[in-house]
């Protein structure tokens, strides 16, 4: 006999996982589907930078989606600690996005113009930054100071996520799910590699793997692979005290376990021929890619030549065409919602999309959450192909 539950989530990622969890706060009986385990797809090599700033979120709706979902971090980090006893290794701090060059300096100002309505933030010279790290290169033109941004251990995020929704009745299935099953125009259930599993509502979040249901839902679910790179060093000097980010250099933060998180790639000039995309999750570390990443990281801290490398991670991210996420219901389609393509801001954007997934399915799929207009699935009702590479040249991380 096939199972049944109100909600079956695909995909045991941070996105489904945060999906499963403020479901389950609802009273919902939540079924999640898992091919393989918790944060076994983009999760496990992201970065879990919480930042406002870069080119990810444009003026607007975009943005205030990026913000409500930072706010929400605070209280879900202490609410699945409580829950799970697992630390996060969450911190807030102030955070420099540094300008090496006239280029990078040109678009940090630009974007400032309307992000500093928003968040607390002032351009500071090359004196005022070395002032509060004097080891940052003395090649450096300025920096925007934000007031506070975030970091946690994504992976230790999406596990605590599974766990806590598992604590508040959330069934765990390990099975691939191979398809969609109709009644109609609406969507009852999943067909899985074991029994069919039944429901009211299905939540398609497998990132990388969703569209392999576009078939089933006669309709384009638009994500490819965007290959990102990054290294954890051991560094004796002292921790950064600030989050430490650039446009053309990615990201350098001291982790709350002690390690020095430096990356990340995809997206930038060298990527194009070597490490842009695949055709699915590609975990294998390259030379290309820890060479670059360590010649960025020198360039911004010259005293990493002494540091030591000690994990290099890989792994590819569910990259949207426009670089948004693809949030809501499938036009013609019942029963189901999409919550994928978060491209590089999917722990980031997890909070924001479990509640808009949550409200829309409490509504019983009748009005569309707030702050997801961008969002919806209906933007590529008539795409017949996706401009994959011109996205991925796009993005900042």
């Amino acid at each position: 006999m096939a199972e049944k539950f109100d909600v079956v989530v695909i995909g045991a990622g941070a996105i489904g996982c945060a999906i499963a969890y403020y479901l389950a706060r609802e009273g919902i009986k939540v079924g999640l589907l898992e091919r393989e385990s918790f944060g076994s797809g983009s999760t496990a090599h992201a970065t879990g930078f919480i930042s406002l700033l870069g080119t990810e979120f444009t003026v607007g709706s975009s943005f205030e989606f990026g913000l409500e979902s930072y706010n929400a971090f605070q209280t879900l980090v202490e609410e699945l600690q409580s829950a799970t006893g697992m630390d996060l290794l969450y911190q807030r701090r102030p955070s420099l996005r540094l300008a090496l060059e006239e280029s990078e300096e040109k678009l940090i100002k630009e974007m400032m113009v309307w992000q500093k309505e928003y968040v607390a933030m002032h351009w500071i010279d090359a004196k005022e930054v070395h002032e509060l790290e004097p080891r940052l290169t003395q090649s450096l033109i300025g920096a925007v100071y934000e007031d506070e941004s975030a970091q946690l251990d994504s992976y230790r995020l999406n596990l605590a996520l599974g766990a806590a929704s598992e604590i508040l009745g959330t069934q765990t299935i390990n099975r691939k799910a191979t398809g969609l099953i109709s009644e109609g125009n609406r969507i009852i259930g999943v067909h899985t590699e074991g029994d069919d599993v039944l429901c009211d509502t299905v939540v398609v979040s497998a990132g990388l793997w969703s569209p392999g249901f576009q078939k089933d839902l006669d309709f384009p679910i638009p994500v490819g692979a965007l290959k990102g790179e990054r290294v954890l060093l051991k560094y004796d000097g002292q921790p950064l005290q600030l989050l430490i980010s650039s446009p053309k250099r990615g990201h350098m933060i001291s982790r709350m376990d002690g390690f020095l998180s430096v990356g990340s790639t995809g997206g930038r000039d060298y990527d194009q021929d070597q490490l842009y995309q695949g055709e699915d999750m590609d975990r294998v570390p390259t030379e290309t890619a820890r060479l670059e990443i360590m010649q960025r990281a020198i360039d911004v801290f010259p005293d990493l030549e002494n540091a030591e490398l000690v994990e290099q991670l890989a792994g590819s991210r569910p990259l949207s065409p426009d670089r948004m996420p693809i949030i809501g219901p499938v036009p013609g389609k019942e029963g189901v919602v999409l919550a994928t393509g978060h491209t590089t801001k999917g722990i980031h954007l997890a909070p924001g999309t479990a509640r808009a997934v949550t409200e829309f399915i409490q509504g019983g799929g009748k009005q569309l959450p707030s702050g997801i207009d961008l969002f919806l699935p209906s933007r590529f009702a008539d795409m017949t192909s996706a401009d994959f590479q011109t996205a991925g040249l796009g993005v900042d991380e």
